[in-house]
């Protein structure tokens, strides 16, 4: 049984260790490093429960003080405080260990590492596709898109410049030889083009068209998976289109000299379901960009077989380092024709 001080002790313990992760996550919060951790739709639950744990803690707090006064703090319905050293200090360290690697680590992004760890994906459509179903059921309600299921923070070394092909001495094919039919397609063309073979491609259809009729296709990040899915489902109809699109650098050993991957890390819930998703990139010095860089790609788009799949590649014309994003992640968008529009 322990004495009236030493149960004091433990409340008092326990106010702190709870304070501790109230105030974790406001520093969190304040720092914007949460987005780090979070996607932003379950931010206000994270939230909210710092000011549930921090109530906990103020009554964990007034209980230490009554088993200080030597007053009764429990009663016969609740399990005693073990008196073993041992047990506590596993107890205890059990939620210490996750506040010193929260306090003591630096906040970053995901990077190259973990994507390497996951695996790139580089094709979208075909992900996404085998996840909607669940992200379907997690998102119950009217949308106008499938869901998408779903990146490093530092910045860049400054002693990497931005290129073009200008800087290179490669024969890539000429802008006219790549250049789309100057004829725009009727809308029953584009309906023909961008068939839709079942429900799931009814919406990627619709984002396909819509930017079919772009001169230059830009990745809004807002929209990322589902622009990325739409070219990879009807990447045919998108050969020789101009695309910009930025990200992180990510290279395999089975690439050449030239080719990389500009990634981002797509975050459904929070961190631990991130998964990378990237775009090859074939660019003539494109060795001299190191990974977790950030850039801008700007090129057209090709085919291309890689592992045995046949992808769609970006072939640069121009790639430039970039500071990285404040929100280095994706997120599902369940309305991206009204982005597009």
């Amino acid at each position: 049984m322990l004495t009236a001080r030493s149960l004091s002790y433990h409340y008092f313990f326990r106010t702190l260790i709870l304070l501790a992760f109230s105030s974790y996550i406001v520093i969190l919060s304040k720092s914007d490093a949460l987005q780090y951790y979070i996607a932003p739709r379950m931010m206000i639950y994270v939230k909210l429960a710092s000011v549930l744990i921090y109530v906990m803690a103020c009554f964990q707090g007034y209980l230490a003080l009554r088993a200080y006064w030597g007053k009764t703090v429990t009663c016969d319905c609740e399990q005693e405080i073990s008196p073993s050293v041992f047990r506590n200090t596993i107890a205890y360290g059990l939620l210490l260990l996750p506040l010193l690697v929260g306090y003591l680590l630096p906040d970053t992004a995901l990077s190259s590492a973990m994507a390497a760890s996951k695996g790139m994906n580089l094709s979208a459509s075909t992900s996404l596709m085998k996840k909607n179903a669940e992200s379907a059921v997690n998102n119950a309600g009217p949308s106008s898109a499938p869901s998408a299921v779903p990146t490093p923070t530092s910045a860049a070394p400054a002693a990497v410049p931005s290129a073009s092909l200008s800087d290179a001495n490669h024969g890539l094919a000429s802008d006219a030889s790549l250049a789309m039919p100057k004829t725009a397609p009727s809308d029953a063309d584009l309906q023909a083009m961008f068939k839709a073979d079942n429900e799931w491609e009814e919406d990627f259809s619709r984002i396909g068209m819509i930017l079919y009729k772009k001169n230059l296709i830009t990745v809004n990040p807002d929209i990322y998976m589902e622009i990325l899915s739409s070219i990879d489902l009807y990447k045919d109809n998108f050969i020789g289109k101009k695309i910009e699109l930025t990200g992180f650098v990510y290279r395999e050993d089975q690439m050449t000299d030239s080719q990389f991957v500009v990634g981002r890390f797509a975050v459904s819930c929070c961190s631990a379901d991130a998964t990378p998703y990237g775009v090859m990139v074939d660019f003539p010095t494109g060795s001299m960009f190191p990974k977790d860089m950030w850039v801008k790609v700007t090129g057209t788009i090709q085919n291309v077989t890689y592992k045995g799949n046949d992808l769609f590649k970006i072939q640069a014309s121009n790639v430039e380092k970039i500071t990285a994003p404040s929100s280095p992640y994706v997120y599902p968008n369940f309305e991206p024709l009204k982005i597009l529009k």
